[in-house]
């Protein structure tokens, strides 16, 4: 099949210009990105960091209260006291044995307050050895996040001047091949292209990527002839045969990839 020459190059290089395109837009957006991330990462360590203060406080405080509200030893020296007081004589009068009786009650109930004392202060001491761990662990959590963020800056520092010598490259090359393309083709390229994100559409077997719609079989032939620029109606984007796009693909993949 018979191609027109002129035609076939203003298509490559307008096909070229759009990978191009595409290629500064993704390495713009990782540059771009990275400053967004700092400024997450730096909100999250400071709320983790406002966590850990509160923790710390709360366990502060609850020492002080766990010290100050403890009264087993007033319960100790009680129960002594009352112990003590018991009799030692078997043989009592029965006043003596109304007297026994109730300071019996009194030992059980000061044992009984002795012994739930001991046990809630049991639990609150247990609660701070957990609180005290969740405090270490964040504290590690912390240290860790720290250290991966710092071999994240110095790993983007060394891409970043990468992709800035990467863009620099593509630039001039994108400059170099605006110069070789029609201008009214070049105007309605950038047209689409501002609006739609794509300005020129590989086609196969008359369907355009991206679309259900279906090309008439002589639109397709005159595609493939490559003898004049076919505008797809609908969306107004520049058709280019698949065959023709694959080829550019595979010629650009050294100059997109190679730096990064």
């Amino acid at each position: 099949m018979k191609t027109n020459s002129r035609i076939e190059s203003q298509l490559k290089y307008i096909y070229r210009l759009q990978l191009i395109h595409l290629r500064l837009k993704y390495l713009n957006y990782i540059i771009n990105r990275f400053p967004v991330f700092i400024i997450r990462f730096l909100l999250f360590l400071k709320q983790k960091k406002r966590y850990l203060f509160f923790l710390t406080q709360r366990l502060k405080n609850k020492k002080k209260l766990l010290r100050s509200n403890s009264k087993l030893n007033i319960y100790k020296k009680k129960i002594i006291q009352l112990l003590k007081l018991l009799p030692k004589q078997k043989k009592l009068l029965p006043k003596q044995k109304l007297k026994l009786k109730k300071l019996e009650m009194d030992i059980e109930y000061n044992y009984i307050n002795f012994l739930l004392k001991k046990r809630r202060n049991l639990k609150k001491k247990n609660n701070l050895i957990i609180n005290s761990i969740k405090i270490k662990q964040i504290k590690k959590y912390i240290r860790i996040k720290e250290l991966r963020f710092k071999s994240k800056i110095i790993n983007y520092k060394q891409k970043k001047e990468k992709i800035n010598k990467k863009i620099i490259f593509l630039k001039e090359i994108e400059k170099k091949i605006k110069k070789k393309i029609n201008n009214n083709l070049l105007k309605r390229y950038k047209q689409i292209i501002s609006i739609s994100g794509i300005a020129v559409v590989p086609v196969y077997k008359k369907i355009p990527f991206g679309t259900y719609i279906l090309i008439t079989q002589q639109k397709y032939y005159e595609l493939l002839e490559r003898k004049k620029i076919i505008i797809e109606e609908i969306s107004g984007r520049i058709l280019i045969d698949f065959y023709l796009a694959n080829k550019e693909n595979n010629n650009m993949k050294k100059i997109l990839f190679n730096f990064y």
